[in-house]
Protein backbone atom coordinates (compact mmCIF):
# COMPACT_ATOMS: atom_id res chain seq x y z
CA UNK A 1 0.00 0.00 0.00
CA UNK A 2 1.67 3.13 -1.04
CA UNK A 3 1.19 6.34 0.94
CA UNK A 4 1.97 9.85 -0.07
CA UNK A 5 5.31 9.42 1.88
CA UNK A 6 6.31 6.86 -0.08
CA UNK A 7 5.57 8.76 -3.03
CA UNK A 8 7.22 11.54 -2.19
CA UNK A 9 10.29 9.71 -0.90
CA UNK A 10 10.02 8.04 -4.53
CA UNK A 11 10.38 11.82 -6.32
CA UNK A 12 13.01 12.64 -3.59
CA UNK A 13 15.00 9.56 -4.70
CA UNK A 14 15.03 10.49 -8.58
CA UNK A 15 16.94 13.67 -7.21
CA UNK A 16 19.42 12.47 -5.15
CA UNK A 17 17.57 14.47 -2.35
CA UNK A 18 17.51 13.07 1.16
CA UNK A 19 14.20 11.26 2.08
CA UNK A 20 11.48 12.34 4.60
CA UNK A 21 9.65 10.96 7.33
CA UNK A 22 6.52 13.11 6.83
CA UNK A 23 5.11 16.03 5.72
CA UNK A 24 5.56 18.04 9.08
CA UNK A 25 9.66 17.19 9.00
CA UNK A 26 11.40 20.82 9.52
CA UNK A 27 13.62 20.79 6.21
CA UNK A 28 13.60 22.23 2.88
CA UNK A 29 12.22 18.85 1.08
CA UNK A 30 9.50 17.94 3.41
CA UNK A 31 8.11 21.98 2.40
CA UNK A 32 8.35 21.72 -0.84
CA UNK A 33 6.64 18.89 -1.29
CA UNK A 34 3.70 19.80 1.25
CA UNK A 35 3.16 22.75 -0.55
CA UNK A 36 2.66 21.21 -3.82
CA UNK A 37 1.68 17.48 -3.85
CA UNK A 38 -1.98 18.35 -4.07
CA UNK A 39 -1.68 20.51 -6.62
CA UNK A 40 0.49 18.46 -8.63
CA UNK A 41 -2.16 15.68 -7.91
CA UNK A 42 -5.33 17.37 -8.87
CA UNK A 43 -3.59 18.39 -12.13
CA UNK A 44 -2.19 15.12 -13.25
CA UNK A 45 -5.20 13.73 -12.65
CA UNK A 46 -7.09 15.54 -14.22
CA UNK A 47 -4.81 15.34 -17.37
CA UNK A 48 -5.57 12.17 -18.99
CA UNK A 49 -8.08 9.92 -18.34
CA UNK A 50 -7.14 7.18 -15.46
CA UNK A 51 -9.36 4.35 -15.40
CA UNK A 52 -8.93 4.61 -11.51
CA UNK A 53 -10.18 7.90 -11.64
CA UNK A 54 -13.55 7.58 -13.47
CA UNK A 55 -17.11 7.90 -11.44
CA UNK A 56 -20.29 7.83 -12.53
CA UNK A 57 -23.11 9.69 -10.43
CA UNK A 58 -26.82 11.28 -11.33
CA UNK A 59 -27.45 14.84 -10.13
CA UNK A 60 -30.63 16.80 -9.17
CA UNK A 61 -31.42 20.12 -10.56
CA UNK A 62 -30.76 23.20 -8.45
CA UNK A 63 -34.16 24.95 -7.48
CA UNK A 64 -32.30 27.64 -8.69
CA UNK A 65 -32.48 28.02 -12.44
CA UNK A 66 -30.22 30.07 -15.02
CA UNK A 67 -31.10 33.72 -15.53
CA UNK A 68 -31.50 32.49 -19.89
CA UNK A 69 -29.87 29.94 -22.18
CA UNK A 70 -30.71 27.13 -20.33
CA UNK A 71 -33.85 25.42 -18.68
CA UNK A 72 -31.94 23.75 -15.72
CA UNK A 73 -29.09 24.19 -13.62
CA UNK A 74 -27.04 20.84 -12.05
CA UNK A 75 -24.28 21.05 -9.21
CA UNK A 76 -20.62 19.47 -9.92
CA UNK A 77 -19.59 16.82 -7.63
CA UNK A 78 -17.55 18.31 -5.20
CA UNK A 79 -14.43 15.81 -5.83
CA UNK A 80 -15.05 16.36 -9.80
CA UNK A 81 -12.22 17.41 -11.38
CA UNK A 82 -13.44 17.02 -15.58
CA UNK A 83 -16.54 16.20 -16.80
CA UNK A 84 -15.82 13.24 -19.35
CA UNK A 85 -19.98 12.81 -20.05
CA UNK A 86 -23.16 14.41 -19.47
CA UNK A 87 -26.25 12.15 -20.31
CA UNK A 88 -25.14 10.61 -23.89
CA UNK A 89 -23.15 13.64 -24.70
CA UNK A 90 -19.71 13.57 -24.85
CA UNK A 91 -18.10 17.06 -25.02
CA UNK A 92 -15.66 18.22 -28.07
CA UNK A 93 -15.78 20.42 -30.99
CA UNK A 94 -18.98 21.03 -32.60
CA UNK A 95 -19.72 20.04 -36.35
CA UNK A 96 -23.09 21.99 -36.49
CA UNK A 97 -23.52 24.38 -39.44
CA UNK A 98 -22.66 27.72 -37.99
CA UNK A 99 -25.62 29.69 -36.81
CA UNK A 100 -25.52 32.71 -34.73
CA UNK A 101 -26.67 31.17 -31.45
CA UNK A 102 -25.51 28.46 -29.54
CA UNK A 103 -25.75 25.08 -30.09
CA UNK A 104 -24.01 23.35 -26.97
CA UNK A 105 -26.50 20.67 -24.90
CA UNK A 106 -24.76 21.76 -21.73
CA UNK A 107 -22.45 24.14 -20.51
CA UNK A 108 -20.10 24.44 -17.40
CA UNK A 109 -20.13 27.66 -15.74
CA UNK A 110 -18.46 27.93 -12.43
CA UNK A 111 -19.56 24.84 -10.37
CA UNK A 112 -22.63 23.85 -12.05
CA UNK A 113 -23.51 22.28 -15.48
CA UNK A 114 -26.25 24.49 -17.51
CA UNK A 115 -28.33 22.21 -19.58
CA UNK A 116 -31.76 22.07 -21.21
CA UNK A 117 -31.82 17.71 -19.64
CA UNK A 118 -34.66 16.86 -17.43
CA UNK A 119 -33.70 15.49 -13.96
CA UNK A 120 -31.96 14.24 -12.94
CA UNK A 121 -28.95 14.29 -15.19
CA UNK A 122 -26.12 11.78 -15.67
CA UNK A 123 -22.73 12.22 -15.18
CA UNK A 124 -19.43 10.61 -16.13
CA UNK A 125 -16.41 11.96 -14.92
CA UNK A 126 -12.90 12.02 -13.36
CA UNK A 127 -13.07 12.73 -9.64
CA UNK A 128 -10.39 13.55 -7.16
CA UNK A 129 -8.88 10.57 -5.83
CA UNK A 130 -7.23 11.79 -2.57
CA UNK A 131 -6.41 8.13 -1.16
CA UNK A 132 -3.41 6.82 -2.41
CA UNK A 133 -3.64 3.23 -1.51
CA UNK A 134 -6.41 3.44 -4.93
CA UNK A 135 -3.95 4.64 -7.05
CA UNK A 136 -2.59 2.74 -10.11
CA UNK A 137 1.05 1.49 -9.83
CA UNK A 138 1.73 3.28 -13.06
CA UNK A 139 0.25 6.36 -12.35
CA UNK A 140 1.89 6.28 -8.90
CA UNK A 141 5.19 6.17 -10.95
CA UNK A 142 4.39 9.27 -13.34
CA UNK A 143 3.29 11.21 -10.59
CA UNK A 144 6.44 10.44 -8.46
CA UNK A 145 8.31 11.42 -11.43
CA UNK A 146 6.35 14.90 -12.27
CA UNK A 147 6.90 15.64 -8.78
CA UNK A 148 10.65 15.24 -9.06
CA UNK A 149 10.37 17.44 -12.24
CA UNK A 150 8.45 20.14 -10.57
CA UNK A 151 10.57 19.98 -7.32
CA UNK A 152 14.23 19.62 -8.91
CA UNK A 153 14.31 23.99 -9.18
CA UNK A 154 13.73 24.37 -5.32
CA UNK A 155 16.01 22.12 -4.64
CA UNK A 156 18.77 20.90 -6.94
CA UNK A 157 18.82 24.30 -8.90
CA UNK A 158 20.37 21.90 -11.87
CA UNK A 159 19.10 22.31 -15.79
CA UNK A 160 20.39 19.06 -16.09
CA UNK A 161 18.91 17.32 -13.62
CA UNK A 162 15.48 18.92 -14.49
CA UNK A 163 15.94 17.76 -18.01
CA UNK A 164 16.15 14.22 -16.84
CA UNK A 165 13.18 14.33 -14.74
CA UNK A 166 11.20 15.44 -17.13
CA UNK A 167 12.73 12.89 -19.46
CA UNK A 168 11.96 10.29 -17.08
CA UNK A 169 8.15 12.17 -16.53
CA UNK A 170 7.65 11.14 -20.23
CA UNK A 171 8.91 7.90 -20.45
CA UNK A 172 6.26 7.03 -17.34
CA UNK A 173 3.63 8.71 -18.45
CA UNK A 174 3.68 7.13 -21.96
CA UNK A 175 4.38 3.64 -20.18
CA UNK A 176 1.26 4.57 -18.02
CA UNK A 177 -0.97 5.70 -20.60
CA UNK A 178 -0.62 2.93 -22.49
CA UNK A 179 -1.21 0.10 -20.20
CA UNK A 180 -4.29 2.19 -19.45
CA UNK A 181 -5.58 2.21 -22.70
CA UNK A 182 -4.91 -1.53 -23.45
CA UNK A 183 -6.90 -1.94 -20.26
CA UNK A 184 -9.77 -0.38 -21.52
CA UNK A 185 -12.24 -1.49 -24.44
CA UNK A 186 -12.37 1.40 -27.20
CA UNK A 187 -15.02 3.73 -27.00
CA UNK A 188 -16.17 5.68 -30.16
CA UNK A 189 -17.76 8.88 -30.27
CA UNK A 190 -21.42 8.97 -30.34
CA UNK A 191 -22.85 10.34 -34.22
CA UNK A 192 -24.29 13.64 -34.15
CA UNK A 193 -26.95 14.65 -36.21
CA UNK A 194 -24.51 16.25 -38.58
CA UNK A 195 -22.59 13.02 -39.09
CA UNK A 196 -25.99 11.13 -39.36
CA UNK A 197 -27.66 13.69 -42.18
CA UNK A 198 -24.54 12.30 -44.22
CA UNK A 199 -25.04 8.53 -44.24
Amino acid sequence: MTSQVDIANRALTKLGAARIISFGDDNKQARAISSMFDIVRDAELRSHIWSFTVKRASSAALVTTPDWGYEYEYPLPSDCLRILMVNDTYPGPSLEDYRNQPVAEYVIEGNKILADFAPPLKLRYISRVIDTTLWDAMFVEAFASRLAMELCEDLTQSNTKRELAQAEYMAALRGAIRANSIEQPPQAMPDNEWMLSRL
